[in-house]
């Protein structure tokens, strides 16, 4: 016990380093108090990761920033409008297609086990499993009814709706307009000596940068990917399935194998255990084998290397401190926090050195 306490006195006398807990602490605060009301910011803060990379290469053309600016935006908000015009009806058509359908998948399902228990009456409980289905099925038809029922049909969603459209492109404009003159301002409120608060914000800066990059071009292209291949085999539930699956990337391991249930299931419905069933599995297996093998190695080099036991608790931890925006951004996060024990290790080293 006396050690801990003799530690803690000496992390105590390390200035910068409780300058630095002070610091995460009053974010994490931050965050935890007022994220609901920061989502916007929070919102155009990833979004203007996303275009930046795209801006500096426009001005490392010798285009002026505030030109690159202005073409990149334009163009993001013409993709934004296509999506709403052309991608949210479509897949609305599917969910509530899906939603009208529940009752006919779930006497499927249900015939499906009876004629799996004549076949094999010892080795599986049907009771239970006919439970499970029926339980399933009211959630999926529950959660499908709320998505149609309350997407655009409420005021307070209008409200937050119209924040959003308008806050957003304007925050994104200005983050990526005045990016320097923000931190310098920023940095006037920092202390004279903040050398571990720089080292850890510029590996932050980059970390961020390059995942939240990285993850909205992989989902991009996985999910253009998948859409484009179930299009061609004819499956009925294409854009629901291809949405899903680039959403699926934000969280990694847990992300690809939830989704691969309603792949599952949904490829079962329209084609039973056929052929067709079989070759839209394997088209979805070697999409996500492309995507671990080829796609993640190629975006996410310069991301540092967390193990993936350290990931899924992060996306467990931040998921449940802040939701979707913590499941979203939990490898930064956790990466922030790598960093930060790193800081203690090499203190803790120099002080055993020193004494």
């Amino acid at each position: 016990m006396r050690s801990v306490v003799d530690w803690f006195d000496k992390q105590l006398e390390d200035t910068e380093l409780m300058m630095l807990f002070a610091f995460l602490l009053i974010v994490f605060v931050l965050l935890g108090l007022f994220g609901s009301v920061l989502a916007p910011a929070l919102v155009a803060i990833g979004l203007a990761y996303v275009l930046d990379g795209i801006v500096s290469l426009l001005v490392s053309c010798k285009m002026p920033r505030i030109l690159a600016v202005i073409l990149v935006g334009t163009g993001a908000l013409l993709a934004v409008m296509f999506a709403m015009l052309a991608i949210v009806p479509v897949l609305s058509d599917q969910i509530g297609l899906l939603v009208s359908k529940i009752p006919q998948y779930v006497q499927l399902l249900k015939d499906t086990v009876h004629d799996l228990q004549q076949r094999y009456p010892t080795g599986l409980n049907a009771d239970y499993l006919q439970q499970a289905i029926a339980s399933g099925a009211e959630k999926v038809q529950e959660w499908g009814g709320l998505i149609l029922s309350k997407s655009l049909s409420s005021i307070p969603n209008m409200i937050a709706l119209g924040i959003y459209v308008f806050l957003v492109p304007v925050l994104v404009f200005f983050l990526l307009k005045d990016k320097q003159r923000i931190q310098s301002w920023a940095q006037q409120f920092l202390p004279k000596k903040r050398t571990l608060l720089t080292r850890v914000w510029g590996e932050l800066d980059v970390q961020m940068g390059n995942y939240i990059r990285g993850r909205f071009w992989e989902s991009s292209m996985v999910g253009l990917v998948m859409w484009v291949v179930y299009v061609l085999m004819g499956h009925e539930y294409a854009l629901l399935l291809a949405v899903l699956t680039g959403i699926s990337v934000w969280i990694p391991f847990v992300g690809a194998a939830v989704v691969t249930i309603p792949v599952v299931l949904l490829s079962y419905f329209q084609w039973g255990w056929t052929d067709m069933a079989m070759y839209s599995l394997l088209a979805y297996a070697i999409i996500q084998l492309i995507d671990a093998n080829i796609v993640i190695p190629w975006l996410f080099s310069e991301v540092v290397n967390l193990h993936p036991i350290a990931i899924i608790v992060a996306v467990l931890v931040f998921g449940s401190l802040w939701g979707v925006v913590g499941v979203f951004f939990a490898i930064p996060l956790a990466a922030l926090v790598q960093s930060v024990l790193v800081i203690i290790a090499e203190r803790t080293k120099q002080s055993a050195l020193e004494g």
